[in-house]
């Protein structure tokens, strides 16, 4: 067929067309092109398609566009463009890769209509309805449609069907640090890469906020919907490209079946959402599969949850205090606060299984509020009815740190007690300060205003800089139990030990080593020069009052030369 003849083809189409070279000029447009775009035909040949850009896509979505162009010859979708006059519009664009006889790519050609126009009004109704506006992916009512008539036709033809419940991890400190503009733009891009890496029959929708699923019909065992988690894990392998900054983010999945688990749309949202939940619990960044104890474990969350609510109000929970001991002197330096719960059902509960059910529900503030306000009161009145000067040991959590009642709190407790700034310690765990964002460090300014010691919990379970340690004023690093449990068994944990307690050292901050349970792991830290040991063998968590008798009773702790800033010694 000869140019002329290509040029007349071309010009009769009612849709707009152009065509690039390989280097993704333009060398070729129809009129239909003009009337949509606004240009003429002298005005974009040489240019490039980017000429049209309208900034609402990011970079990762053209990456994704050009990688499926690349791999399959063809790609199509929406694309918001500019015209010559500035207007954003939409339009549906078909892309396809043009060969010669030997089937070596020559040419990109693009066939695309303007759909601003086309039932706009049908439209819009048809895209608010059924499909996202940020990541124009189906919404939770197309989703629940798509998903009932996948399980009609799995009944029908005796199938099955996976649905996987996906929940990113750590979302809202991305959401936080770099606002929601970015965090929006990276939920279009994994909505892009989700997209783009599964089959065209499956669907995968945007439910809410940072939560997706996905509908794969035609699963043909457990293996298989593995191999699909296993896929869409590799989404989130490589970083996203947003606005120049590459941003990790990882991924909890949880799968229900069809008719395995169940037989209804609702109840399998259900126990995957279940199923989603145990994944983030056991570490996050992987996938499991809905089971009958996953079901008891969510009924007992459920009964946790409601009894939380209520047992902070009615005094069901109490505090517990266990003593870190000074190596020195043996003498005790340190309480530090265990917050206690034995359930009417389920007995003694940890705080490792309901405090982050208490931070799902939006109950850990009022929960670690409480906590400090009770054990610095509890404290204040022991240590004057016994004459024992000691420190207290509060955790702290990221959400009071962002709350802005952090300092606040703090300063009304000096005030209501009469407990020196510098008898608190507060411990922030390692890896609440990795994640913590600029505004979150300042609040640790105005901690070391008022006095209060800074303590880095779980230290070497994380990758926190020695400069945020500094930065934020620490006075104690302890030393993860993990490590102690390992003395004299692991050759590396012992050197980890010895490396942790120098640098503290020569950074003038003293050292506590949790989990110890046995004497030869105190003779140890002892000739490590360690300065605090806590766990078992200094004693288990006890109530306050029943401490008095680890404090021999010829041991003096004077008040007397205490004053209200902090410059009291133990002795």
């Amino acid at each position: 067929m000869d140019e002329f003849t290509t040029k007349q083809i071309i010009g009769a189409l009612t849709e707009g067309i152009f065509i690039t070279d390989l280097r993704l000029r333009i060398v070729e447009v129809n009129s239909v092109f003009t009337e949509v775009t606004g240009y003429s035909r002298d005005q974009v040949i040489g240019k490039k398609p980017k000429l049209f850009s309208s900034g609402r896509h990011s970079d990762e979505f053209y990456q994704c566009m050009w990688k499926t162009l690349e791999t399959t010859g063809k790609w199509q979708g929406t694309l918001w463009n500019r015209r010559k006059n500035g207007e954003v519009y939409p339009q549906w664009q078909y892309i396809t890769t043009l060969n010669d006889p030997d089937g070596k790519a020559t040419h990109y050609i693009s066939v695309f209509s303007d759909i601003s126009h086309r039932d706009s009004i049908e439209n819009q109704i048809h895209l608010l309805a059924y499909y996202d506006n940020l990541t124009g992916l189906p919404n939770r009512a197309l989703f629940t449609d798509r998903l009932n008539l996948s399980l009609t036709q799995a009944t029908r033809d005796k199938g099955n069907v996976a649905l996987f419940y996906l929940d990113l991890d750590r979302f809202k400190q991305i959401n936080d640090a770099l606002g929601h503009f970015t965090a929006d733009q990276l939920l279009s891009a994994i909505g892009n890469r989700l997209r783009n890496s599964l089959r065209e029959s499956d669907t995968v929708a945007r439910l809410s906020g940072d939560e997706f699923a996905v509908i794969v019909s035609c699963i043909t065992s457990i293996n298989h919907a593995e191999t699909v988690a296993q896929k869409i894990q590799q989404c989130f392998k490589s970083p996203y490209t947003i606005d120049h900054r590459e941003l990790q983010v990882s991924v909890s999945i949880g799968i229900s079946l069809f008719p395995e688990h169940a037989r209804d749309s609702e109840t399998m949202l259900r126990l995957a959402d279940c199923a989603m939940y145990r994944a983030k619990e056991i570490g996050r960044n992987c996938y499991s599969f809905y089971s009958q104890e996953i079901a008891n474990q969510h009924q007992q969350r459920l009964t946790i949850e409601k009894d939380l609510r209520q047992g902070i109000s009615s005094g069901d929970l109490e505090l517990m205090y266990q003593p870190q001991i000074c190596l020195s002197t043996g003498k005790v330096a340190t309480l530090e606060v265990k917050l206690h719960w034995k359930h009417a059902k389920y007995g003694d509960i940890s705080p490792s299984l309901f405090l982050p059910i208490a931070d799902d529900t939006g109950l850990l503030l009022q929960l670690s509020y409480w906590t400090f306000k009770t054990a610095c009161r509890e404290i204040d009145i022991w240590r004057k009815k016994y004459a024992l000067n000691v420190n207290i040991a509060i955790n702290i959590f990221s959400v009071q740190i962002e709350s802005g009642m952090l300092i606040k709190t703090i300063e009304e407790v000096l005030t209501e007690t009469d407990l020196p700034a510098n008898s608190i310690e507060l411990e922030v765990t390692e890896e609440a300060i990795m994640e913590m964002t600029s505004d979150e460090f300042a609040v640790f300014d105005d901690l070391n205003r008022i006095g209060v010691n800074i303590v880095i919990d779980n230290f070497g379970t994380g990758y926190s800089s020695l400069n945020n340690i500094k930065r934020i004023g620490v006075s104690k690093l302890k030393i993860d139990s993990s490590f102690t449990e390992k003395i004299k068994k692991d050759c590396g944990s012992n050197q980890m030990i010895e490396t942790i307690i120098n640098m503290a050292h020569n950074l003038t901050m003293s050292i506590t080593a949790e989990g110890v349970e046995s004497e030869s792991q105190r003779k140890y830290l002892s000739s490590l020069n360690c300065d605090y040991v806590q766990g078992y063998l200094t004693g288990p968590p006890g109530k306050l009052d029943n401490l008095i008798s680890i404090f021999p009773e010829n041991i003096n702790f004077s008040m007397k030369n205490s004053d209200r800033y902090g410059n009291s010694q133990h002795e």
